[in-house]
């Protein structure tokens, strides 16, 4: 799976959302998707880790200085990467084992987890989700009734917002004021094992899905307006990270910013476990507590289709779309085929086994033209990203959920604008059986994906 993204701010203060501090670093960017800037993927991205479906700023502090970027074609050519000249230098780094499929060689964090952190936390999947009537709240006990079922619950305070992002766009979202001890463990295991995403949250960031910061144009340390009739809040957004699946929300708050929105007493609880029926469970709690009774339905497994490339068709595998634009895919499949690969100066990605001998041709022929200087390592933006295409949940699966796509300096070629990639580069990886997203119309410099598979000598 995805590790989340989670901003990590120069300095570790517990501060309030007021006062924003915004970066802007680059994020992992899609093959159809829009500029991902943001401060956690840009460390990420460094050390040559994409996120699957939490992207956490936590590696942000760590990531090197805005790097100078070359022009696309200088007059003068750049010196060759010396850690490139001989092809043993671009290689396939051995298994370590089977990997979770929500696990891409995230970089070791540069700091030691919070100690009120625990990295792990037990798990507990929501099954019913119980509202207070409109303008109420909880009752007192209601999680003592939880408990008398031998059930697990969380008490939260939904609201309502105005968003803004940083462009102008705006969208009514549902956010939920949340308790990070008691609402963590019912996350996805990706979320709720991402411990930068949890500090963001205390630091009184906000955390919002993938799906929401594309449509609003959100980047990860920088800034969204939020609205309700008790006030107008500026935040920074902290992480973007899937809370459910399907989704419980759009956005998490702290109780100090509900707060501030207006958000106060407890009027929805969240309810995992049990050994009765969920129905039956359902029914009980909503009578016992006067309350409206929802059930959380899982998101049915799919399959992906058969892909095809001339005389070689590769193996389809099965997932769960979490309704955030990212998927779950089968990790006995992501053992087979996803294959870790050391990119020089770039650090250690994942992408899919039959794409790694053209990946290290093509790699190796922008070298020996003394191209290489073109990428620039702080924005290198990885290969397997299990996802939809622009993180829409109602678009196909983008190449990346297949590691069969790359982006690099993602951050100068952003999708939809003009592209600054190298052409003598783009030469290069379309010789070796690439397609190029700058030729696109919408086009995505950044971002080149497998075409045709070709023998490499």
């Amino acid at each position: 799976m995805l590790r989340p993204f989670a901003y990590q701010p120069p300095h570790r203060v517990r501060a309030a959302v007021l006062g924003v501090v915004a970066l802007s670093l680059t994020t992992c960017a899609a093959d159809t998707g829009p500029p991902v800037t943001g401060a956690a993927a840009t460390a990420a991205a460094a050390a040559g880790a994409v996120t699957s479906g939490v992207a956490s700023a936590d590696a942000a502090a760590s990531s090197p200085a805005d790097a100078s970027v070359a022009a696309p074609v200088p007059a003068g050519t750049p010196a060759s990467i010396p850690s490139l000249e001989r092809p043993a230098d671009v290689r396939v780094v051995p298994e370590a084992g089977p990997a979770d499929v929500t696990d891409v060689q995230p970089p070791a964090p540069e700091t030691p987890p919070a100690p009120d952190l625990p990295a792990q936390v037990p798990l507990v999947e929501p099954t019913v989700v119980l509202r207070a009537p409109a303008g109420t709240a909880l009752a007192d006990d209601a999680l003592d009734v939880v408990g008398a079922a031998e059930a697990v619950g969380t008490a939260v305070t939904s609201l309502d917002v105005q968003a803004t992002g940083p462009t102008g766009e705006e969208d009514e979202l549902h956010a939920l004021r949340v308790d990070v001890e008691a609402f963590r463990p019912f996350t996805p295991d990706v979320t709720a094992h991402s411990v930068g995403v949890w500090e963001r949250l205390l630091d009184g960031d906000v955390v919002v899905r993938h799906d929401v910061a594309q449509r609003l144009e959100l980047e990860l340390g920088g800034t969204v307006t939020l609205r309700t009739p008790h006030g107008t809040v500026p935040a920074r957004v902290g992480a973007l990270a899937a809370n459910g699946a399907p989704p419980l929300a759009d956005l998490l708050v702290s109780p100090e910013l509900g707060e501030l929105l207006g958000a106060d007493a407890a009027d929805t609880l969240i309810v995992g476990g049990g050994d009765e029926d969920v129905q039956a469970l359902a029914d009980r709690l909503a009578d016992q507590l006067g309350a409206e009774a929802e059930l959380v339905r899982p998101p049915a497994p799919r399959q992906a289709p058969v892909k095809r490339s001339g005389s070689v068709t590769l193996e389809p595998f099965a997932y769960t779309s979490r309704g955030d634009g990212t998927i779950a895919i089968d990790p006995d499949w992501v053992a087979r085929n996803i294959v870790p690969v050391e990119i020089p100066g770039m650090g250690t990605t994942r992408c899919h086994r039959v794409m790694v001998p053209q990946l290290q041709a093509a790699l190796r022929e922008v070298a020996e033209a003394g191209l290489y200087g073109h990428f620039d390592p702080g924005q290198f933006a990885g290969c397997f990203v299990p996802r939809h295409i622009l993180w829409n949940p109602q678009r196909g699966l983008s190449m990346h959920a297949w590691g069969l796509a790359i982006d690099f300096n993602a951050r100068d070629n952003a999708y939809g604008a003009t592209p600054q990639m190298d052409l003598r580069i783009v030469e290069i990886f379309e010789k070796w059986g690439f397609a190029w997203g700058g030729w696109w119309s919408t086009p995505d410099g950044m971002h080149f994906e497998l075409e045709r598979i070709i023998e490499v000598g």
